[in-house]
């Protein structure tokens, strides 16, 4: 997929030497929409059922590519390269849509065309026209065989896919962009007794995965909250517990009971500075909504002394599907983590809260596409953070297309996005293939790992190391360990080679060769994550929220998807110190990996990494605690190194990240 220099990095519309269909028209080739589900090993690929009945529904979605989509990728990377005399100089969004938006003729002509094969346009937009097709129709449109597959061996066929490439008549091949909705976890399959086709299965519209706040006792299935608090620090080091005699060790520092706003504005110098995101607007996208989300983040503040949002300073964006598709789900703790989050560390900055509908619809991630879409097309943000992941294993090239186009139109108006990179290191689910996640594998996405951040008594970073940890339960009796130390992987920043993006320009000469190229056995590729903040349960933050149906409470939150936040809210400081939006930020952070605004993230000496005792709610003992010897700078097969590394990509923001933009 995409990748090398800016024109070339990017597959608009898969352009390639025309094929001819059978009549021998020439056609052009497109992005491929075999997803996978299909062909990795480690997502366990269903069972090939043979050609997928013809009379099996799909919804589509057709891109357009607009006027030039090669000129469109060449100008985001000049207008986000800091060496490029285009810096900065962005577009609105009535003059992108002037120069790179799409044509009536574009549409009507798709339009035309699809219907001339007896599908049904039933929508269309600024970006894609929404297509209801047969199997049959679809083999005719974009000359591919469709297949049936099975989740289990002697199962009927459940979903349908491409079996290979797709493409579009020659004449179309600068009109169509990308088709999402081919690879289909729930295909519309007639009913033999009745003529109206079956509705979509409630899989098709349950909340999308997104990677994981730290949900301790808040999640339906969670045990019950201690009774009484487990042991815990102020501050790192502060207290510390007995543990089972280990390498010579009785006893391990306790987590932290979680940082204080104050602690963390501290730690990241924004507490003495006078660049708090003034004048700069922060997206958070997320699906669901909880309702009291502006009275929380007031009451916490308040409770810890410090102001809320002022009047006009948080907002919220839905779409017109959101209440019909979401009801009352709110994602909590994972809304008031992004949204206090990015108050805490820009606290002068705006938040406006963009829920996407909770009906993923066709290709899977549709729903956060438009989401990010609206922000684009009515520039409601300066910078963007959302926790939203998928698998990329279960992605396709024309995914990522489809996302390209979004994003670069964002860079080019200044707005950049930042994904949290995960939770689970490098992925792998019991296989020896892990797994980064998508969208923030996109090349023009800010992938955003995780450390620990350990600050002392006087606030000040007294160590920071790449969040990644193995942990060994305690016994009930506190006299050994259920497993031996280390015991297992438990949690950790996530990382490592995409399998669908080229390495982008801003990687050469900067990611190790043996991690883009997955040691000399493939191309290069990109690498994730790009930069980190602290993610670290054991080092994590307090925030406050009230549970649906429940009371208001404060609870750690952490995760990338904390992190994440984090750094969107510093680059809203650092564009306030600017005097611009950072827009699409890779090609910047890269550069300053050397500077003083990065911590370049190293391992802990041999032998010395240091061991945390972390409490968590016991699964069988209600009521009470479990506790865990977990022994840090693990991260699975990811190391942090100096320089570039696949666990904190550049490094971390320090305290003097947003001071380098008001001293350039």
């Amino acid at each position: 997929m995409a990748a090398g220099a800016a024109a070339a990095a990017l597959v608009v519309t898969g352009v390639v030497a025309p094929a001819a269909d059978a009549a021998g028209a020439p056609r052009t080739e497109l992005a491929s929409a075999v997803p996978g589900w299909l062909t990795d090993p480690g997502q366990g690929a269903p069972v090939d059922t043979g050609a997928a009945p013809g009379t099996w529904g799909l919804s589509l979605r057709v891109y357009l590519a607009g006027r030039d989509p090669v000129g469109l990728g060449r100008a985001a990377q000049r207008v986000s390269d800091p060496a490029d005399p285009s810096y900065a100089q962005y577009l609105t969004p009535a003059q992108f849509e002037q120069r790179y938006g799409t044509t009536p003729a574009q549409t009507a002509r798709v339009s035309a065309w699809l219907s001339g094969l007896g599908m049904h346009v039933t929508g269309t937009n600024a970006h894609y026209l929404a297509v209801t097709a047969t199997v049959d129709q679809v083999q005719r449109a974009f000359a591919t065989t469709m297949h049936g597959y099975a989740r289990q061996p002697g199962q009927p066929p459940q979903l349908v896919a491409p079996a290979g490439g797709i493409s579009v008549p020659a004449a179309l091949g600068h009109d169509i962009s990308t088709v999402l909705g081919l690879d289909d976890l729930n295909p519309v399959i007639p009913d033999p007794a009745a003529p109206t086709a079956a509705r979509r299965t409630a899989a098709a519209q349950s909340p999308a995965p997104r990677t994981g706040a730290v949900r301790a006792t808040t999640a339906p299935t969670a045990p019950s909250a201690p009774t009484a608090a487990p042991p815990c620090s102020k501050w790192w080091g502060e207290h510390s517990s007995a543990i089972p005699p280990v390498d010579g060790r009785t006893t391990a520092v306790d987590q932290v009971c979680g940082y204080t706003p104050q602690q963390l504005r501290g730690a990241y110098g924004v507490t003495d500075s006078p660049y708090t995101g003034k004048g700069r607007t922060v997206a958070v996208v997320l699906d669901g909504a909880l309702p009291t989300m502006a009275a929380d983040a007031d009451r916490f503040f308040a409770a810890h002394g410090l102001p809320g949002f002022a009047p006009g300073q948080y907002s919220e964006n839905f779409g017109p599907d959101f209440a019909a598709t979401c009801g009352g789900y709110a994602d909590a703790p994972e809304e008031p983590l992004d949204v206090e989050t990015v108050h805490l560390a820009a606290p002068d900055a705006k938040v406006v809260y963009v829920g996407a509908d909770c009906d993923t619809g066709a290709g899977g991630s549709t729903a956060f596409l438009d989401a990010h879409t609206r922000i684009v097309d009515q520039h409601l943000a300066d910078v963007v953070s959302d926790s939203f992941a998928t698998n990329e294993a279960s992605d396709s090239p024309a995914t990522v297309v489809a996302w390209d186009r979004m994003f670069q139109q964002g860079a080019l108006e200044g707005i950049g996005f930042d994904y949290a990179s995960g939770d689970d290191g490098d992925g792998s689910d019991g296989t020896a293939r892990g797994s980064v996640i998508f969208p923030g594998s996109d090349q023009w996405a800010t992938a955003v790992g995780g450390t620990t951040l350990e600050l002392g008594q006087d606030g000040a970073v007294a160590g920071e190391l790449g969040w990644g940890a193995e942990a060994a339960q305690v016994d009930p009796q506190g006299t050994g360990y259920l497993t031996p130390p280390p015991g297992q992987f438990f949690m950790g920043s996530g990382g490592g080679r995409s399998r669908l993006v080229d390495q982008p320009w801003y990687q050469r000469n900067v990611v190790p060769p043996v991690l883009a190229t997955a040691g000399g056995t493939a191309p290069a590729h990109r690498e994730l994550p790009d930069v980190a903040a602290d993610g670290d349960l054991a080092t994590g933050w307090l925030i406050g929220f009230t549970t649906p149906g429940g009371a208001y409470h404060e609870e750690v939150g952490a995760g990338t998807s904390g992190s994440s936040p984090l750094i969107a809210a510093l680059e809203a400081d650092a564009a306030q110190a600017a005097g611009h939006a950072l827009g699409f930020a890779n090609p910047l952070l890269y550069r300053l990996r050397t500077s003083p605004a990065i911590h370049d993230i190293v391992p802990a000496p041999a032998g010395r990494a240091p061991s945390v005792a972390i409490h968590l709610p016991s699964w069988e003992t209600p009521g009470s605690f479990d506790t865990y010897l977990s022994l840090l700078d693990h991260d699975g097969s990811l190391t942090t190194a100096p320089g570039y590394d696949a666990v904190t990509g550049v490094g971390s923001a320090s305290p003097d990240f947003v001071r380098w933009f008001a001293r350039r």
